[in-house]
This record gives structure tokens, C-alpha cells and sequence, in this order.
């Protein structure tokens, strides 16, 4: 029931009400008796309370049913309460930077993202116009295309220079929806960015680490393959078609032929089951030819290489030569069942024997001594053989007992190879968690007669380990399983380079976002800095040209030094985006005709009329340099910071000097300070970033000057050498080599 029809309702309850007090009001007094009163008056009274009661019967069905809107309502808001909360959370914190505005582009909301890329909180950008953040270059076109976003029109991927609140511009992409009302008009405008300079960090990522990937792959010692998810071969490295003796075109056709994993199989069933993600990785041991034609084996590791994003995950499958392995297991169960048939033909009588066998039982039989010590002898010989190998073997038997333990694993368990023979590894007391994996897997084993490879770590004699194992079958003359060896390799180095490399990845990706930063950091600092700076150093300059002639010295001191300290943060900022370039191999080499002389003489007269006013620059040159090809910018670079560090650690009134010479390859600058010596302990480090010399007291220095020095020298193909000496000072010889025109 709506709340209109509980108020007709209430109303025409009211008013019967109403007629029911006129009645009463019409009824005679008291005293006069009920009989007297007219029977019409009497149903007219009976009828108006039934009426009432009627009424009260109805609101209270109506007042019922309004309650029963009213708890739906309340679920109702509350549902939308928790979705509007749901909405307001994944806006809040969403990856990508939201804004929603008036069609005029006035923000009325804005979630996280968008106050960290524009370096103000979400809640002060509420009511502030998205232009003022716009490049003021672009603000001309931003107003065109907000007329296209009031007719209704929708915009995506439009590339907009933004402005941080107090800090530097950078590129966003704009997806922009318009909000219409019932009537299809455009009341407001939804607006998503996306952050451009971020993107392209992460694919610059991707690609340095696909780049390392690749070079991985190709340098690798060992055989690799990269696999799709049907066992096509994708890709396969030098080291693979090296070890097989075929081009990377025979592979794609030799090798799918070799593997099996086009066929149905147990080798089909396995692949497929690691590219559902069931398994992480297995192994397979399988011979093949050589390109001397020699048979060799190898073991094939199978992994899952998970996709990245949209990219389709792969298998990489590498190969490994261990034919050395597989004859010493070869030459294992071939000493084994040697010993076995002579045990054998032991056991038989001569009746049941040929002529031939019955005479060399009698010959057996005639020299037991003889044959005992031949047994013995091929023992040793077995023992010293597997005993010399860092590999474990572990033969067992099938009720478990151990047959054969070679001396490298008894050693590695803390105990002798005699300790085993006949003993389980419960009388051991060996760990019972790896052993009874062990003993299900032999059992498969058993019941197989096929060869299962897997990776454990064992406690050992040195700490943990981590293994990786191969149980094989050891076949009577029937060929039936009667015993298992099982061979162990230490893999703990491997692992460990493994886990070495990538932690190297990583480190190398944090070097390149620290890079990245120092760039960007860069790039901010000169930018908001030099026109502020350009100012104050105008501005000082116009009021000493204007300073009346009586004003005190010390004012027109502080001018001067104002001056000198603005020059001094200039050349910071030079040095700053100078070393950016070099960061990111942006600098390059640029030589032109140059009149060396000439250079260095004015280079000297300029630095010797401004911040050397209180020192002496002698600049002398002893062969004809009028006409090199040098990089005059890169020249400036150097001999500019070599000696304004000469000024600034020599004393005032102290002497520079500036030689040039040239020979027939080269120019050598040679500048030469009078100031303090530097530690040999300190020149090892001169041209590292910030370090400065232990002995230089006060002397303030930014710590950037020698390492540009360094790496413009180096640019060029030159050198620089320190010659250092107590009392005298330090010379610094700078050799560059030229090409004369």
C-alpha cells in the first residue's frame, strides 16, 4: 500500500470519527432515560461504530503492509549503501587514475591514482578544472575536444601533457565517457589516465629482461629447445644443434620425431600433463647420434614456462650429455650379472650341464681359490670404480635391504660402506620422510621395470643438500627387476647459481629503475630550477649595475656572492644533464675544426676575469695546435671542471697552470694546481661519484666534476693521469686523441 492510499485511508477515518462526536453531541442528557431515546438515532449510532471499527480494521491492515515496505526499503538501501561502498573502494584504489567532472571539466571526484600522479590529494581536487593541470600549449585543443565530449561523443588514447601540481610535466592517455540523463543530455564526463612514462618503463623492463632471456638461451653450454603447448619446436640454441649435428631448420623436422610428443604415448601423456600445470618439471633419459655418428645419451629436463599478460605459456627442454654416466651404470649391471651367471653355473650339477659347461665347472671346481680371488679382485675393482665418481649409488634389493652403498654416500651419511650391506634404512635410522618416498617409488620401480628421476634434499655429513636422484632397474637373466640402483647427483651448486642469477635479475632491474629515476629526477631539478635561478642571477647583476657609489662594500659583496653561488648551482645543473646523457648514451661525439690555441687561451682569460680574480692562470702552448678536430663542447666540459678544481684547493693568490701540447695523434692538456696533495689512498677513488678527498677540509665540492671529466674523456677514446706531490701539488694530464685537417 502507497503512502497516498494510508492517508485516504487515515482521512476518512478521521471523518467518521468526527460524525460520531456530532452524534454524541445530539444525544440528550443524562438523566433522561436510554428508552426515550428515537430508534432512528439508535441505528444511526450503531451504524457510524461499525464504520469506526471498520476504519481501524483497515488502518491497521495498511499500517501492516507500509511496515512491511518499509523493512524492504531498508534492505534495499542497504544493499545499495554496500554496492555504492563496493563502487567507492574500486574507484578509490582502481590501478589506473579516474576522474569524474561537470561537462565543463570542473572535478568533482577523483580517486588515489589520480592524486599521486598529480601530486595533490584526491579531496583538493574536488572542485578545481581540469584545464589548470593542462600544458598550456595544449589548452586550446583540450577545449575543442571538450566541446566534442558535451555533444555526446566518447574519445580514447588521447595523449595530453599533464602538469604535477608544483613539479614537472609528463604524458597520460585520456579515455574519456560522457554521463547523460533520462533525456540524453550530457550532465557530466568520466575520464580514466593512464600514466605513459610507467608503461614504457615496464616494456623497456620487459624487453632488457627478453634481451637477457635471449642471450641466456643462445651462450648456454648445455643443449635447449623452447617447446609449444603441442611439443612443436619453437626455438632451439647453438649448443643444441651442435650437440645433435643439425642445422636449426633440420631440427624443427628431426627433433619432433625424436621426442614422441606428437604420438600418442606415456611421453605424449607426461608432456601434456606438465603444460596443464599437473607437474612443474620431469626428465627422460634417451640415446641419440652424434654428428661423429658415435651413440651417445642424453637427459632431456622438461619445464613449464608460465605466460606472461596475453602470452601463451611454453616448455623449455633442455639437454645434457651423460653418456660417461650411462656406460658406468652399463659396466654396473654388467659386473653384476656377471657374478650372478658364475654364482649360477656354480649351482648346477654336471649332469644337467653340456660338455662345455661340465668342463669348466671342473675347472671352477679344480682352482676355488683361483676364482675366489677373481671374484674379490673384481669387487675392488667395481668399488674403486663407483667409489671414484661424485655421484651416490644405492643398490637395493626388493625387500629393501641394502646390497651396495659406494664409499662417496656412506661418507656423506656419517657412516662406512659395511654399515649397509644387508640393513634397511629404518635399521639405520636414516630419515623417514625422504625414505619413504624412496620406497614408493622404488616399488613403481619394481612393478614397472621403467627408470623414475626426481629431485630431493637429504641431511648429510656437510648440512643440507639438495640431490637430484635416478632409480633404475637391475634385471636378472630373465628380465626381471631382482634389484635397483639408485644414482645421486649433488645439485646444490647449481641451485644455488641458480637462485644467484636470478637474485642478479633482479638487482640488474633495480639498478635500471634507480637509472630510470635518476633521469627523471634529473630532468625535474633543471627544469624548475635554472629559470629561477637565470632570474636571481639577472636580477643581482641590474642591481649592482644600479647600486649608488656610496653603498658600503659589504652589500656589493653579498651581490657577488650571490652571483658566484648561482653560477656554481648552473653548473651543477650542467652537470646533472650531462650525466643523464651519458646514463642514457644520449651524449655523443661531435668534433669540428678547432683552433686549439686559440681555445684554451680565451677558455683561461674568461675563467681568470671571473671566479679566479684572486688567482693566477698561466696558459702556455708548445707546439703549433691551430687546426684539430676535437668536440669543443666536450673540451670546455673538461678543461672547465679541471680548473675550477684547481682554483677552488689552491690557496688565493696561488698559480694555475695550463700547458697544451700536440703531437701527431694527440693533444695532452696539462693542469697543475698549487694547492695540498692528494692521499694515494684517495686517487683510487678521484673520479667515483661523490667522493671527495679526506685532506680537503671545508672545501665544498658537489662530487660530480672528475666523474664527467671521466667519462668525456673516455668518450673520445683518451685518458687522463694524477701525478700528485706534498708541497708541490697535483697535475692532472689529460691526453685526447685528434685528427689534424
Amino acid at each position: 500500500m502507497s503512502e497516498q492510499i494510508f492517508d485516504q485511508q487515515l482521512a476518512l477515518s478521521l471523518q467518521r470519527l468526527e460524525e460520531l462526536w456530532q452524534q454524541v453531541d445530539e444525544l440528550p442528557p443524562r438523566a433522561q432515560q436510554a428508552q426515550e431515546l428515537p430508534s432512528q438515532r439508535q441505528d444511526l449510532l450503531k451504524e457510524s461504530l461499525e464504520g469506526l471499527s471498520l476504519s481501524l480494521q483497515e488502518l491497521q491492515v495498511a499500517a501492516e503492509e507500509l511496515r512491511q515496505e518499509k523493512e524492504d526499503l531498508a534492505e534495499s538501501l542497504t544493499a545499495v549503501k554496500t554496492e555504492r561502498q563496493r563502487y567507492q573502494e574500486l574507484f578509490k584504489f582502481a590501478p589506473d587514475g579516474y576522474l569524474v567532472t561537470t561537462k565543463d571539466g570542473t572535478i568533482l571526484e577523483a580517486n588515489q591514482t589520480v592524486g599521486e600522479l598529480l601530486n595533490i590529494s584526491p579531496e583538493r581536487l574536488v572542485t578545481k578544472p581540469l584545464v589548470v593541470f593542462i600544458d598550456p600549449q595544449e589548452r586550446r585543443d583540450f577545449y575543442a575536444k571538450l566541446s566534442q565530449l558535451q555533444k555526446g561523443e566518447s574519445l580514447k588514447n588521447w595523449q595530453v601533457q599533464l602538469q604535477r601540481w608544483r613539479e614537472a610535466f609528463f604524458e597520460v592517455s585520456f579515455t574519456v565517457t560522457p554521463i547523460q540523463d533520462s533525456q540524453g543530455q550530457v550532465v557530466g564526463l568520466r575520464w580514466q589516465l593512464q600514466d605513459l612514462a610507467s608503461t614504457k618503463n615496464t616494456e623497456s623492463a620487459e624487453q632488457q629482461s627478453e634481451a637477457l632471456f635471449r642471450a641466456m638461451f643462445e651462450n648456454a653450454a648445455i643443449g635447449i629447445m623452447l617447446l609449444d603447448s603441442q611439443g612443436q619446436v619453437i626455438k632451439s640454441n647453438r649448443a643444441l644443434e651442435e650437440m645433435l649435428g643439425y642445422g636449426s631448420q633440420d631440427l624443427e623436422t628431426v627433433l619432433p620425431q625424436w621426442l614422441n610428443l606428437d604420438k600418442s604415448g606415456i611421453e605424449a601423456v607426461t608432456f601434456q600433463q606438465l603444460m596443464a600445470g599437473k607437474r612443474s618439471c620431469y626428465q627422460r633419459e634417451k640415446c641419440y647420434r652424434a654428428p661423429d655418428k658415435s651413440l651417445r645419451w642424453g637427459r632431456l629436463t622438461y619445464s613449464l614456462v608460465q605466460g606472461v599478460g596475453n602470452k601463451p605459456a611454453f616448455a623449455t627442454c633442455m639437454l645434457e650429455d651423460i653418456t660417461e654416466l650411462h656406460q658406468l651404470k652399463a659396466t654396473q649391471q654388467e659386473a653384476v650379472k656377471h657374478e650372478q651367471a658364475l654364482k649360477q653355473q656354480l649351482a648346477l650339477k654336471p649332469s644337467q650341464s653340456n660338455p662345455e659347461q661340465t668342463d669348466s665347472i671342473m675347472r671352477l671346481e679344480a682352482e676355488p681359490q683361483q676364482l675366489a680371488t677373481l671374484v674379490e679382485q673384481l669387487g675392488k675393482m667395481l668399488n674403486n670404480i663407483l667409489s671414484s665418481t661424485p655421484e651416490f649409488f644405492f643398490v637395493y634389493d626388493s625387500t629393501g635391504k641394502y646390497i651396495y652403498v659406494n664409499r662417496s654416500a656412506a661418507q656423506a651419511l656419517g657412516l662406512t660402506q659395511s654399515d649397509f650391506i644387508s640393513k634397511t634404512w629404518q635399521q639405520l635410522e636414516l630419515p623417514a620422510e625422504i625414505m619413504e618416498r624412496l620406497d614408493a617409488q622404488r616399488a613403481v620401480v619394481f612393478s614397472t621395470g621403467q627408470p623414475i628421476t626426481d629431485e630431493a634434499s637429504f641431511p648429510t655429513v656437510e648440512g643440507m643438500r639438495d640431490y637430484e636422484y635416478t632409480i633404475s632397474p637391475i634385471s636378472d637373466v630373465g628380465s626381471n627387476p631382482e634389484a635397483v640402483v639408485v644414482t645421486i647427483r649433488d645439485i646444490t651448486e647449481q641451485k644455488r647459481a641458480a637462485v644467484a642469477a636470478s637474485e642478479a635479475m633482479a638487482k640488474e632491474e633495480e639498478f635500471s629503475a634507480l637509472k630510470s629515476h635518476f633521469s627523471y629526477f634529473a630532468s625535474v631539478i633543471t627544469h624548475e630550477l635554472r629559470n629561477p635561478l637565470n632570474n636571481i642571477f639577472a636580477c643581482t647583476k641590474l642591481i649592482e649595475s644600479n647600486t649608488p657609489s656610496e653603498t658600503d662594500e659589504k652589500t656589493l659583496n653579498y651581490l657577488q656572492l650571490i652571483q658566484v653561488n648561482v653560477r656554481r648551482m648552473n653548473q651543477l645543473l650542467n652537470d646533472l644533464l650531462l650525466i643523464k646523457k651519458v646514463e642514457a648514451k644520449e651524449l655523443e661525439l661531435n668534433p669540428s675544426l678547432l683552433n686549439l690555441t686559440q681555445f684554451c687561451q680565451e677558455l683561461s682569460e674568461e675563467l681568470q676575469q671571473g671566479v679566479a680574480s684572486r688567482h693566477k692562470i698561466t696558459f702556455t702552448s708548445q707546439e703549433s695546435c691551430s687546426a684539430v678536430s676535437l668536440d669543443k663542447k666536450l673540451l670546455r666540459h673538461i678543461l672547465t671542471n679541471l680548473l675550477l678544481n684547481a682554483i677552488k684547493y689552491s690557496p688565493e693568490n696561488g698559480e694555475i697552470k695550463l700547458d697544451v701540447a700536440c703531437q701527431e695523434k694527440q693533444a695532452i692538456f696539462r693542469i697543475q694546481d698549487s694547492g695540498t696533495d692528494i692521499p694515494q689512498a684517495d686517487q683510487e677513488f678521484l673520479f667515483k661519484m661523490f667522493h671527495q678527498g679526506s685532506n680537503v677540509g671545508v672545501v665544498a665540492g658537489s662530487g660530480l666534476g672528475l666523474l664527467i671529466v671521466k667519462q668525456c674523456i673516455d668518450l673520445q677514446g683518451g685518458e687522463i693521469a694524477v701525478e700528485s706531490t706534498q708541497a708541490v701539488g697535483t697535475t692532472l694530464t689529460v691526453t685526447l686523441p685528434l685528427s689534424r685537417n
